[in-house]
């Protein structure tokens, strides 16, 4: 019996993040998704996530109530998950009681990057994010 499970949650949908031999769940927050008129593509393409991630047990309803039922099935105490700033996450972390780890970041870039446009965010980290391992890092 597991300690700990995994939460995954729609901004954790890569099967890096997941600990091995740790049991993981994902639940459709269906009130979410129509809340947000969330669309079929969006939806195939989570799907299709939790797909190549092996051993995620997928539900759907009340994320809350879903993930308690699986860390008691699971005979858990720990329930983790990625931090996010999304709001609903953050609510539904802290009435989990959620232990939060912090997501390696995709790419390492100077405070003060433009984040409004994803272009001009891309601009700054496609250099980085293609460089070879032995090319040092340009300057931003």
């Amino acid at each position: 019996m597991s300690a700990a499970v995994t939460w995954v949650h729609d901004e954790m949908l890569s099967a890096t993040v997941l600990t091995p031999g740790q049991s993981a769940v994902f639940v459709y927050d269906e009130a979410w998704l129509r809340c947000e008129g969330m669309s079929l593509k969006r939806i195939v393409f989570m799907h299709e996530c939790l797909c190549e991630m092996p051993g995620v047990e997928v539900r759907r309803g009340d994320v809350v109530h879903e993930v308690r039922a699986f860390a008691e099935r699971h005979s858990a105490h720990v329930i983790e998950t990625f931090a996010s700033r999304d709001p609903r996450l953050q609510a539904q972390a802290r009435e989990l009681g959620a232990q939060l780890l912090e997501p390696e970041p995709f790419i390492d870039l100077p405070a003060g990057v433009d984040l409004k446009r994803f272009s001009r965010y891309w601009r700054r980290a496609e250099p980085l994010v293609f460089r070879k391992p032995s090319e040092p890092a340009e300057k931003l």
